[in-house]
């Protein structure tokens, strides 16, 4: 079943790229888009698929895309204990964005944080809030340093029904959520 929803989620994302790029996705003046993220994001796999339609369909582009994203990394600065065996923290990502964006110099920033956030614990108020400050945080700066950002919901979270005690999924649906109300409000 995995699998099945796994190529479902490609193929719709595909689609929507195509779609998307049929339109221009990036003003003319983009020249480059920096990805930041968690570990989902660092393995890469969406962003060579997102670059891979883009430069299809954007033949005659020189857009430069960046993958600057960090596994474990969370925008509200929260860490659960062991987390890592104990070895270290959640990294922060407000540690390293003024050097990245500083290097980088991006014309678009896409972002997707929320799966580490809620450090996969029942929904709390407080770690909530602190995701949500870690957004905003986030988009001032880089709207500060005069890019755009698009931010990305939390990806998908499959529960492993044998262990859950509570549904993290359901935690994750409340970020995006509140996410997309802030892409509606702005």
């Amino acid at each position: 079943m995995k699998n099945i929803s796994l190529r479902f989620l490609w193929i719709a994302f595909m689609l929507l790229c195509q779609h998307s790029f049929s339109q221009k996705f990036f003003d003319p003046s983009v020249k480059k888009v920096l990805f930041i993220g968690n570990s989902i994001t660092y393995s890469g796999e969406y962003i060579q698929l997102f670059e891979t339609i883009y430069r299809l369909q954007n033949p005659e582009s020189k857009v430069e895309f960046y993958n600057c994203s960090l596994p474990s990394e969370t925008v509200s600065g929260l860490s659960e204990e062991g987390h890592a065996n104990g070895r270290f923290p959640r990294p922060v990502l407000f540690e390293r964005l003024d050097r990245v964006l500083k290097m980088i110099h991006p014309d678009v920033v896409i972002a997707t944080y929320g799966i580490n956030d809620g450090i996969y614990q029942p929904f709390s108020e407080e770690r909530f809030l602190k995701f949500q400050e870690g957004i905003q945080k986030l988009h001032q700066q880089v709207e500060a340093m005069g890019a755009k950002i698009i931010h990305l919901t939390p990806s998908v979270y499959e529960e492993k029904k044998k262990e859950a005690t509570f549904n993290y999924a359901e935690v994750m649906d409340r970020y995006a959520q509140w996410l997309i109300a802030q892409k509606n409000g702005r």
